[in-house]
């Protein structure tokens, strides 16, 4: 159901429309109704019987179910969808990541998942902070991805010195099949990406607003995630926290204005930050407030002044970090949340952010409609009475009936009006 059109609007388009209800709301300046976005995950595929598989292989078999899915439940925000192409990742021989398919014998409609991997070892914090670009090309890039192996022979600086001659090196065997691996699986990523480029399009000319696009998650996340690996990084936190902290301020350095650009360059009003490492049940509120929350907020902060949105999906049980992550800029964050007493994160985040979740994801993929409705009235209760509320999910979305999609869209903007 569309409740947009022309002659009720004053001519407004509706990608204005929209745009303006998500503006307000963030602000926290009256929206005319709780905006609705869906948060997706393999929905796009397996909702529309297509196989994860297939999405991954060839992107293109995306494009109709989005026009569907634009048709039927007009989101205020759409997330873009994110499927990981397995050409260039199995070109390249990308070490900690699995996905559907004959590569790892694995059912086509597998998730694909990362493996957590060590590429710091417990020695080589020093190494990494004495050079950090040489240690991520050397160490990082050459260890993740097979046919780059070559690069941990790369010496930066002797290339930069007086005589021409040194740049023979970058014709030895090795370097040389890690440099041209590089750039053929930058041009299969690239295919993939036009496709996208397709879909964005599309999504903007039928009037919607994309997100995802643009997506950094907090620094020590993606040190942990990208570089030391997550149960390692934890667990130095209480043998050389000093260290930890170092690495991931050196990493926010460079990742914090990456993102700023990456957003500005590609026309991105909002910035997607899925937080991993945070939640209640394997980080304590003293250990995020010490070691999580000062990069993470920094981001928040330059993020803001850059004139962009965080969008930030808090993953797992986030009750007790709820007045930590409240020290922000006002009215100029989303926080979604997974898991969280709704009324408390409104109550507490009131004044300042916005709050989008209250459908639990499982009452979607498995409750019947009269169950979406009623769940989707009560939070629509709880939400309004602070002005801070979106109507999202708790976690994205794999598969679900579309009768209850359209249920809990209908209930939306039928009793999420101001």
């Amino acid at each position: 159901m569309s409740e947009i059109t022309t002659t009720t609007t004053n001519e407004l388009p509706p990608i204005a429309i929209r745009g303006m209800r998500m503006q307000k709301a963030i602000s926290l300046t009256g929206p005319d109704r709780v905006p609705f976005i869906p948060s997706m995950s393999n929905f796009y595929a397996l909702s529309y019987n297509v196989s994860i598989y297939d999405a991954m292989k060839d992107l293109r078999f995306i494009k109709p179910v989005m026009q569907d899915y634009l048709s039927r439940f007009s989101p205020d925000l759409v997330y873009l969808p994110c499927f990981f192409p397995i050409d260039p990742m199995k070109f390249a021989g990308y070490d900690n990541v699995k996905w559907p398919g004959p590569d790892f014998n694995l059912p086509v409609n597998t998730p694909y998942q990362y493996v957590d991997s060590t590429f710091l070892e417990e020695d080589e914090y020093d190494s990494y902070l004495k050079d950090p670009s040489a240690f991520l090309m050397k160490k990082v890039l050459a260890k993740r991805y097979h046919a780059f192996a070559g690069l941990e022979y790369l010496n930066i600086q002797s290339l930069c010195g007086q005589s021409i001659f040194s740049l023979a090196a970058l014709a030895a065997p090795p370097i040389k099949s890690a440099i041209e691996n590089l750039l053929k699986t930058a041009d299969m990523v690239q295919e993939n990406l036009n496709d996208m480029i397709d879909i964005t399009k599309m999504i903007v000319e039928k009037g919607f607003i994309p997100y995802g696009g643009s997506t950094a998650s907090a620094p020590f996340d993606e040190f942990a995630d990208n570089i030391r690996g997550l149960v390692n990084t934890c667990c130095d936190l209480i043998s050389d926290p000093e260290s930890v902290d170092e690495a991931i301020n050196r990493w926010a350095d460079i990742s914090i204005p990456a993102i700023i650009n990456q957003a500005k360059l590609s026309h991105d009003q909002y910035v997607f930050m899925p937080l991993h490492c945070g939640t209640d049940t394997f980080m304590s509120a003293d250990t995020y407030r010490e070691h999580y929350w000062p990069t993470l907020k920094r981001m928040l902060e330059e993020v803001v002044a850059a004139d962009l949105t965080p969008l930030v999906f808090c993953e797992g049980k986030y009750d007790s970090k709820l007045d930590i992550i409240k020290d922000v800029p006002k009215g100029k964050i989303v926080y979604f949340f997974e898991d969280v007493d709704l009324e408390n994160a409104c109550r507490t985040l009131e004044g300042v952010a916005n709050v989008a979740g209250g459908m639990r994801t499982q009452t979607l993929m498995r409750g019947n409609i009269d169950e979406v409705v009623a769940e989707t009235k009560k939070s629509l209760e709880i939400g309004k009475k602070y002005g801070n509320f979106i109507m999202s999910n708790t976690l994205a979305l794999d598969k679900i009936d579309l009768d209850v999609m359209q249920a809990w869209q209908d209930t939306t903007f039928e009793y999420g009006r101001y």
